[in-house]
């Protein structure tokens, strides 16, 4: 009995290391360099249409998610010349607010251009990462 568990055991291991194998042959990884709209085309299944809508929704936002960010970069450089005030340390968390929001609303539109299913999927993947951005330059979907 132990040896036939031992042999099974093994042939189970073999069987899937073996589709793990051709699983990693047969899908290639994605090229290091893709954008973020072929990324979002290949993860997400999208249309070209799709696609479209969503590259030019995310090429119209950049300008305005740059301009949050310098706006940050500026209100956390006063707010280290002069630490102690209360009121740049407000006017920083004030504009972090705005940005957050404004790029909430930006992934939640990008969402609506994907069928249900995806844009649920996208969302969970991108709307953690919005709180953790740290306005060094534009939000990428990727």
């Amino acid at each position: 009995m132990t040896k036939r568990l031992l042999l099974l055991a093994l042939v189970v291991i073999v069987a899937g290391a073996a589709a793990y194998g051709v699983t990693r042959l047969l899908t290639p990884p994605p090229p290091a360099d893709e954008d973020q709209i072929a990324w979002l085309t290949r993860e997400f299944r999208l249309t070209p249409e799709q696609a479209a809508r969503i590259e030019k929704i995310h090429l119209d936002y950049i300008p305005i998610c740059s301009d949050h960010c310098a706006a940050i970069i500026a209100a956390r450089e006063r707010l280290a010349a002069d630490p102690q005030s209360a009121a740049l340390r407000a006017e920083a968390a004030r504009l972090e607010r705005i940005c957050q929001e404004a790029t909430l609303q930006h992934v939640r539109e990008v969402a609506a251009c994907m069928p249900e299913r995806h844009a649920r999927r996208f969302l969970q993947l991108v709307e953690p990462r919005i709180a953790r951005h740290q306005h060094e330059g534009p939000f990428g979907l990727k």
